[in-house]
């Protein structure tokens, strides 16, 4: 299933910038996920579990409702009607200048678990680097991403200032089944299309021993699902054709758990 993609609508960020701008700074709280990143990650409850505003965990098994800070932000609700699906939480999430989110996964949060996410990008900057899958998805002000976050995922803001998403969750229904598969159906024959080459794959490896630039892109995960993937996709655009099987029966014979030692 695809992992992430822009969808056929966007906003203008000036007026959700306005209603980022009517948040208190008192009322923003740190991400309870403390362990997943380093200086700055807080974020605000536009709707959330009993309508808390301070209230930033997702329960997927609980009941949302809006909470009071929704009222200050009148151009989010008019593009939350954007969405014709059942929303569940809704948060402005910051990032703070100088700050990064570790690499995890969101559990429960994919297509086939009947719930998935959106990011508004409001305010960011071009030193902030998203990766999804060890791919880098950049996002620009106003536009609306589809991203399986159950996949492996970190964020680094470089710049000198913040970076505030309207992060957005709901459940999947037949509206947005069909966005999804519309799309998953324009990527699936590109991705389906190799067959089984482990030669092509060693060849692969011996152009990756050459070439310094490539091995940092492949080092981007340390999830090995994700490096899987990766090295399928980066070898497919450089005119080799293996499968992923042939990646994974490799690393088992060489008992190797880690990219690095892979490649070097």
């Amino acid at each position: 299933m695809i992992s992430r993609f822009k969808m056929p609508f966007s906003f203008d960020p000036g007026p959700l910038k306005a209603d980022v701008e009517r948040i208190a700074a008192g009322d923003w709280v740190a991400h309870f996920n403390s362990g997943y990143y380093e200086d700055g990650w807080s974020g605000v409850a536009l709707r959330s579990v009993g309508g808390v505003a301070t209230n930033l965990y997702p329960d997927p098994n609980a009941d949302f409702a809006d909470s009071p800070l929704i009222d200050r932000c009148p151009n989010v609700r008019a593009a939350l009607v954007s969405f014709q699906c059942p929303l569940r939480a809704v948060r402005l999430l910051k990032l703070a200048a100088g700050s990064s989110i570790r690499e995890h996964r969101d559990p429960s949060l994919g297509y086939e678990d009947g719930q998935v996410r959106f990011h508004v990008p409001i305010t960011s900057n071009p030193d902030v680097d998203f990766f999804l899958d060890a791919h880098r998805v950049e996002m620009k002000a106003g536009e609306c991403w589809y991203l399986d976050l159950s996949l492996p995922h970190w964020v680094e803001n470089h710049g000198s200032t913040d970076r505030v998403h309207l992060v957005i969750d709901c459940d999947v229904n037949e509206w947005l089944r069909k966005i999804i598969l519309a799309e998953d159906s324009l990527v699936r024959p590109a991705i389906e299309d190799c067959v089984s080459s482990p030669e092509e794959l060693e060849r692969f490896r011996r152009a990756v021993l050459g070439d310094l630039r490539l091995q940092r892109r492949l080092r981007q995960t340390a999830d090995m699902e994700s490096f899987v993937r990766l090295v399928v996709t980066v070898s497919r655009k450089l005119g080799y054709r293996f499968t992923a099987a042939d990646v994974e029966d490799a690393l088992r014979a060489s008992h190797l758990t880690w990219i690095g030692r892979w490649i070097d």
